[in-house]
């Protein structure tokens, strides 16, 4: 819980919590493929501000296949506590608490693959730490709701996000550019049982030092199998150039240590033998 506010409160953020996760992603049809289809840096930054808390989920992909365009977004979220004609309140969406903001996650080719279920569930059980914080309000913006928005189901992806945090929406009749907002509830309501398990189907997380180690373990190995062809490759090309010098004498090297054509010449000097006595 955060405490009193002080006087520097406003000017000054106290010294930031953070840490450093990878998760590997597989594309949600194909859960148990042998390599993962994205890998990303997950990097959580708490921070202690004016009359609140910030949380900051910096997100960067990480993998040799990444294309080009966007690869990284920040994801915000917020607690302030009561005051000034305000009530105790989380926001899910915003490092402010106030009207507005969104979260865009600019992830090229990742859409529909549950990384924004792994990182709302992440924001979700952070706010449930007070758990009579008012949940701001969440606004839907028409955008979405276009005909062939996005792939064309984002309408009912969307709804789905939101329903397994126990998130609830009105439909808005004033406002043209907002169709529903979120029902009022409270931080303790929020839920994220069906979430975890939704994400944990594609998604494997570790904590970025035992992914460095297993990474660095696999490029061992790696180096271990390249050095071994290296020099199977060497040896071969030993032997080919030892044929080339001499081929004549390779060729009656093979031809004496081969048990192949000892069997071959004992075989022809018994039929040749046969078919003396035969003449004879």
């Amino acid at each position: 819980m955060v405490g009193p506010a002080t006087a520097q409160d406003s000017t000054i953020e106290e010294a930031q919590r953070e840490n450093l996760r990878v998760i590997q992603v597989r594309h949600r049809d194909t859960p148990n493929s042998e390599s993962p289809d994205a890998i990303l840096m997950i990097q959580r930054i708490e921070q202690t501000i004016a009359h609140g808390v910030r949380l900051t989920l910096r997100v960067k992909r990480i993998d040799s296949q990444r294309p080009h365009g966007s690869n990284e977004f920040c994801w915000a979220a917020c607690y302030s506590q009561a005051g000034f004609g305000n009530a105790e309140r989380v926001k899910l969406t915003d490092k402010e608490c106030r009207s507005g903001g969104d979260v865009r996650m600019r992830l090229s080719g990742l859409l529909g693959n549950r990384i924004g279920t792994y990182l709302m569930t992440e924001i979700v059980a952070w706010a449930k730490q007070w758990p009579t914080a008012e949940v701001m309000q969440i606004k839907l913006s028409w955008e979405d709701e276009k005909p062939g928005a996005w792939d064309g189901m984002n309408v009912q992806r969307r709804n789905r996000f939101y329903e397994q945090f126990g998130i609830e929406f009105i439909p808005s009749e004033t406002e043209s550019s907002i169709t529903a907002r979120s029902k009022y509830m409270l931080a303790n309501d929020l839920t994220t049982d069906d979430a975890e398990r939704a994400w944990s189907l594609n998604i494997q997380e570790m904590n970025a030092s035992d992914w460095l180690v297993e990474q660095q373990r696999q490029l061992e190995e790696q180096e271990g199998q390249l050095t071994k062809t290296k020099r199977m490759v060497a040896n071969r090309q030993t032997t080919i150039d030892r044929i080339e010098a001499h081929p004549y004498r390779y060729a009656a090297c093979r031809l004496l240590t081969n048990p192949l054509a000892w069997g071959c010449l004992a075989v022809a000097a018994v039929a040749f033998s046969l078919a003396k006595e035969v003449v004879n």
